[in-house]
């Protein structure tokens, strides 16, 4: 049986599937612009980003550059982690296996690549923008160091050392920046006001996975692949609240607006566990595909 590779919108009350985008090589993660309108999904193999009608779930747009071309084998670059600036005009596509690492950036009213920002580091795998600076963060798995881009120069202000293969990247509303580490199971607490580490949380689980924190500052989740868990945090604390096990192959965790519930997309085990953050169960699975691994929400105006 073929395994169809696709960009799934599911709705995460029912978790039905409202529409699917089906492309011609697996997409991994993506990122929907402030208006709810268009949904970008990074293809490593393509090696392109799909723009895609969120109403719909039609392709607008297909982003090539030569950029997303390397020397490898495949001949790929890997476009991979993707990041829109909050007023969505710009978005941010890092370039994990290029020749030259770095960051390509995107004008989202034309669609075309308008610079590449090379960083030399190894290990970029996923990218966040924090909201309200629009401050671009960028951990570096291979080289233990999270780089800090300001979006409006694309300059590098800041390169933060961290230890233990830092990835994912969630941020709270008091301006912190949480760290997940695939190495060594840790989570590091950066303050963005002066980029320095004020809190480590070690050995939280085993293997890789991401970063999120709730909307409200209440609760981070750090998912982890090897112990197949997620760590769900007290924020205000920084205690870990429950070790709450999931399934095979756990990655992003999503949270609800209001906290109350938090979302982990498992690729291993081909749905999404919901989970209710008072009693810190698994209330549901939701189906979603062959392999969920990256998303976010979508908020429609």
């Amino acid at each position: 049986m073929r395994r169809i590779l696709a960009v799934y919108e599911i709705d995460p009350v029912s978790g039905r599937t409202m529409h699917t985008f089906k492309a011609a090589e697996q997409p991994h993660e993506g990122v929907a612009a402030p208006d709810g309108r268009t949904y970008y999904a990074a293809i490593p193999n393509g090696p392109h980003v799909v723009v895609l009608d969120a109403a719909t779930f039609t392709q607008k747009a297909l982003i090539t550059s030569p950029f997303f071309t390397s020397s490898r084998p495949n001949k790929s670059a890997s476009p991979h982690g993707s990041a829109l600036t909050s007023d969505g005009r710009k978005l941010y596509v890092g370039l994990e296996n290029a020749d030259v690492p770095g960051i390509v950036v995107i004008d989202t009213a034309t669609n075309r690549v308008v610079k590449k920002i090379d960083v030399m580091l190894r290990g970029g795998h996923f990218l966040a923008i924090q909201p309200k600076t629009d401050t671009l963060y960028y951990p570096m798995r291979e080289d233990h160091r999270v780089l800090v881009i300001d979006t409006k120069t694309d300059a590098v202000t800041a390169i933060i050392p961290i230890e233990g293969g830092p990835v994912g990247v969630g941020f709270a509303p008091n301006g912190e920046v949480w760290i997940h580490n695939d190495g060594d199971g840790a989570v590091h607490v950066i303050d963005s006001t002066t980029n320095q580490v004020v809190r480590t949380l070690n050995g939280l689980g085993k293997g890789a996975g991401r970063m999120a924190v709730s909307a409200d500052g209440r609760w981070a989740a750090s998912t982890h692949g090897g112990s197949e868990d997620v760590a769900l945090i007290d924020a205000v604390t920084k205690t870990v609240a429950a070790t709450i096990s999931v399934g095979k192959g756990p990655g992003f965790p999503l949270f609800s607006p209001d906290g109350s519930t938090l979302y982990v997309m498992n690729y291993g085990m081909g749905d999404i566990a919901v989970i209710d953050t008072a009693t810190r169960r698994v209330t549901a699975r939701h189906k979603a595909g062959a392999t969920p691994f990256g998303g976010s929400l979508l908020m429609r105006r």
